[in-house]
């Protein structure tokens, strides 16, 4: 019963991806390293979800209805496609498979991520 009572009393925190307001959307990615997931409501069973768990990094997910001109700006064809901006310029694009799934891992977007933060230091 104590157990219980402890397990209710932790807070519990569920990270959930942030979204990016399309006319903020330089300004949030025009310092330091940035990952925008190009999202869309009707694609939600395919959206990615360890976004939020990636490190050295800030993430947004950005709805194409809202943001059609940025979508359009970057050349964004299908979603889910997360691109990783560094300072403000495109570092990688990661696009989706025909099922309209991210075809990258999260292993694969860190690996990406370490890239850009080690070549600060090169």
């Amino acid at each position: 019963m104590n157990k219980l009572l402890l397990a209710l009393m932790v807070p519990t925190f569920i990270t959930a991806q942030e979204f990016v307001d399309p006319n903020a959307f330089d300004f949030k990615t025009a310092k330091g390293t940035v990952v925008i997931e190009f999202w869309a409501e009707w694609n939600a069973g395919n959206q990615v979800d360890f976004l939020p768990s990636l490190k050295d990094c800030e993430s947004y997910r950005l709805c194409i209805v809202k943001g059609a001109k940025v979508k359009k700006k970057y050349k964004v064809t299908a979603i889910p496609t997360v691109i990783i901006f560094n300072n403000g310029v495109e570092q990688s694009r990661f696009d989706p498979n025909i099922m309209m799934q991210l075809q990258a891992t999260k292993k694969q977007v860190q690996k990406a991520i370490d890239n850009i933060t080690l070549s600060k230091f090169q």
